[in-house]
C-alpha cells in the first residue's frame, strides 16, 4: 500500500482498526466459519518480531505465521506442501466484511479459473484458484523472478493480476481500502454507532484476542463525551466525538475533537487536536514524556481543505500525522496538513507553524511542487 504517513517497514497487517483490533483480524474473519480453513499469514524477510506477535495474538489458534525469505519460490514451496483443493491469496490492504459461506461457495464454483474477489462491486486484493493451476503459474513466474520487486508487488500486481480470468462478486461491504479518509471515516463512525447491531455483529465475527486488555481511566477532572476509548487509555483532558486506540494518553487541559488517535500516542498538556488522524506511535523505547508535545495545535474544527501534496488521500480538512511522530512543544499545524514519518523535531521547531494544506516531508522533492511548508533540506 502506498499511503502517506507510513514508513517503509510498517507491517500493514498490524494497522489498528476499530479499537483493539487490526487488519489481520478482519482478514482471518473473512475466511472463517466451519469447517475452519487452514490460514497461513506470510511475512517477508526480517519479520520475526511480527511472527511472535501473531503466534500469541488470538485466544485459540486461527492462523499460523510463516516467514518467507525467497519470494515467489517460497510461495510455490508452501503451496506444494498443502493438500488443499483450492487456495485463496489475499493481502492485508483492505478491511471488508463478507459472508464466509457465500465466499466459500464462490471459491468452489471457479474451478481452474483465476478469480479476483469483488465486495460491494469493488475489487479487492484477494485471488483464488485450484491449487494445481496456481502452483504452475507461480512456478513459471518464480523462474523469471529477478527479486527486484517485493513479494506483494510480484504476486498481486504481477502474476495474479496478469492471470485473472474473471472477477467474482460477493455480498458485503468495504470498510477501508487504500484511502486514508475512508480509514478515518470508518473509525469515527464507531463513535456514533457503538450500540448498533451492525458494529456488534461485525465484532462478534472477529477472532477472540488472547491478551487480557487493561482498563481505561478517566481522571477526576477529565471529560469524555460521545467517544470510544480502547484498552489502556488515560484521559486527564477533554475528549469529544473521537476514538482513542490502545494506550493513548491525553494529558491535562488537552482537548481532542473529531479525531482518530492510534495506538501509543501521548498527547501533551494544553494541546488541541481537531479533525485529525494521528497514526501509531510504535517505538519500542519507553517514553513517559509526550510524543506530541505540550501546547501544540493540530487540525481545525471546520474545513473542507485538501492537502497540496496528497489531495486524493488527505482532504475534507482532516490533518494527518505520520507514524512515530515526535512533535515539539508549541508546534501548530492547520487544517489538511501532513507531517511525514521521520521528520526530526528540530525541523518542526524551526518551522514553528504549518499552514493549511501544507506538508512537512522527510525527503522533499528536488524541485517544483509539493512540500508547501518550505524546504527541510
Amino acid at each position: 500500500m502506498e499511503l502517506p504517513g507510513f514508513d517503509e517497514g510498517f507491517g500493514f497487517w498490524s494497522l489498528p482498526f476499530w479499537g483493539n483490533h487490526c487488519l489481520v483480524d478482519f482478514l482471518v474473519a473473512a475466511f472463517g466459519g466451519q469447517p475452519a480453513p487452514e490460514v497461513t499469514i506470510v511475512l517477508e524477510g526480517k519479520s520475526r518480531d511480527a511472527a511472535v506477535q501473531l503466534s500469541s495474538r488470538w485466544k485459540r489458534p486461527v492462523a499460523r505465521p510463516l516467514i518467507l525469505e525467497d519470494g515467489l519460490a517460497g510461495v510455490v514451496r508452501l503451496l506444494g506442501q498443502s493438500d488443499a483443493e483450492h487456495v485463496v491469496l489475499g493481502s492485508a490492504s483492505c478491511v471488508f466484511l463478507a459472508e464466509p459461506a457465500a465466499l466459500r461457495e464462490r471459491i468452489q464454483e471457479t474451478g481452474d479459473q483465476v478469480a479476483k474477489l469483488s465486495v460491494a462491486r469493488t475489487p479487492v486484493e484477494v485471488y483464488f484458484c485450484r491449487r494445481e493451476r496456481l502452483c504452475a503459474l507461480l512456478a513459471a513466474a518464480a523462474e523469471r523472478d529477478t527479486g527486484r520487486m517485493g513479494l506483494r508487488q510480484a504476486l498481486f500486481q504481477g502474476v495474479l493480476h496478469e492471470a485473472i480470468d474473471l472477477i467474482v462478486e460477493v455480498p458485503g461491504e468495504i470498510l477501508f481500502q487504500n484511502d486514508l479518509m475512508e480509514y478515518y471515516a470508518s473509525n469515527i463512525w464507531v463513535v456514533a454507532n457503538c450500540e448498533s447491531p451492525r458494529l456488534h455483529g461485525a465484532l462478534s465475527r472477529l477472532p477472540e484476542l488472547a491478551q487480557k486488555v487493561p482498563e481505561s481511566h478517566v481522571a477526576e477532572k477529565g471529560f469524555v463525551r460521545n467517544a470510544w476509548l480502547s484498552s489502556g487509555v488515560e484521559v486527564e483532558g477533554s475528549v469529544e466525538d473521537s476514538i482513542l486506540f490502545p494506550n493513548v494518553v491525553v494529558r491535562r487541559n488537552a482537548s481532542i475533537s473529531r479525531a482518530v488517535i492510534l495506538n501509543g500516542n501521548r498527547i501533551g498538556t494544553g494541546t488541541e487536536i481537531a479533525s485529525a488522524l494521528i497514526l501509531p506511535f510504535t517505538s519500542e523505547v519507553p517514553r513517559p514524556s509526550p510524543n506530541i508535545g505540550d501546547n501544540c495545535s493540530i487540525g481545525a474544527r471546520s474545513s473542507t481543505m485538501k492537502n497540496a501534496d496528497f489531495p486524493a488521500q488527505i482532504r475534507n480538512g482532516v490533518s494527518v500525522v505520520g507514524v512515530n511522530a515526535d512533535i515539539p512543544n508549541g508546534f501548530k499545524a492547520e487544517a489538511a496538513t501532513y507531517i511525514a514519518p521521520g521528520v526530526p523535531p528540530s525541523a518542526l521547531r524551526k518551522l514553528k507553524m504549518l499552514k493549511k494544506g501544507c506538508s512537512v516531508l522527510r525527503d522533499p522533492p528536488a524541485r517544483g511542487g509539493g512540500n508547501g511548508s518550505g524546504d527541510l533540506r
